[in-house]
């Protein structure tokens, strides 16, 4: 009987110059090429009559903008930190998706990136370290670290070191969140598709896909969210 492998970790395919590319990485880079060329074919040429990919485009970029938009209530923030969520949101959505392409997690060189503690935390560091550096461009070094070293009395001193554990925190909610969810799933579609290879895993398909969008959108969500708490200033403005 064939035996499955279920790792924490993604294994290593190859090595580049020292460097050890693992089974999620790979996927990964796929998924941001293949990300990069979709918009570029969707959006590269200016046509009369736009193409039903480049609709489709449109249409979740423009969604998501809306809901962006109702979280933070000012429309310049949402100009400031659509991108980045939206590129999070994109990205970790396809990346979920991964997991339902048969073969993935069964065979050794394929597994979705967002099974992989590494990407979930790289993905959430780089959202906590962007948010924080915006914050200090747009409210200045001292202004803004204010609120994380206070002397003016022990109690601020005490809140602001509580509000900078907070911050590394983020870090840890982002990613293990992300990576629970998504590892969890693919444990699941792995033992059932190996167990009943046909009709008892499309239920669970349909789940992971629910759960990966919800993921995705929860990610980006956090990300508008802490934006708007970052650089909100002491008038509110």
């Amino acid at each position: 009987m064939q035996s499955i492998e279920i790792s924490i970790a993604g294994e290593e395919i190859f090595k580049i110059f020292g460097f050890s590319a693992t089974n999620t990485f790979i996927l990964s880079v796929l998924a941001s090429l293949g990300i990069i060329f979709v918009f570029f074919i969707s959006f590269g040429a200016k046509r009369i009559i736009p193409r039903w990919h480049q609709n489709l485009l449109e249409f979740i970029l423009e969604t998501f903008y809306n809901f962006a938009s109702s979280i933070t209530g000012d429309e310049k923030k949402t100009k400031e930190i659509f991108p980045i969520a939206a590129t999070f949101f994109i990205l970790i959505l396809v990346s979920n998706l991964f997991e339902l392409i048969p073969g993935v997690g069964v065979f050794h060189f394929l597994r979705s990136p967002s099974s992989d503690l590494n990407f979930t935390i790289a993905l959430a560091l780089f959202s906590v370290v962007y948010i924080n550096y915006s914050a200090i461009r747009k409210l200045g070094p001292f202004s803004y670290l204010k609120k994380f070293l206070n002397f003016k009395s022990p109690v601020l001193l005490f809140v602001g070191l509580l509000e900078g554990i907070s911050e590394l925190n983020r870090i840890l909610s982002l990613s293990f969140r992300l990576f629970g969810n998504l590892f969890a799933g693919e444990v699941l579609l792995i033992v059932t598709s190996f167990l009943f290879a046909f009709i008892l895993p499309l239920p669970f398909l349909f789940l992971e896909i629910l759960v990966g969008l919800i993921q995705a959108l929860i990610f980006a969500s956090l990300t508008v969210i802490f934006y708007v708490n970052a650089t909100q200033t002491e008038h509110g403005k």
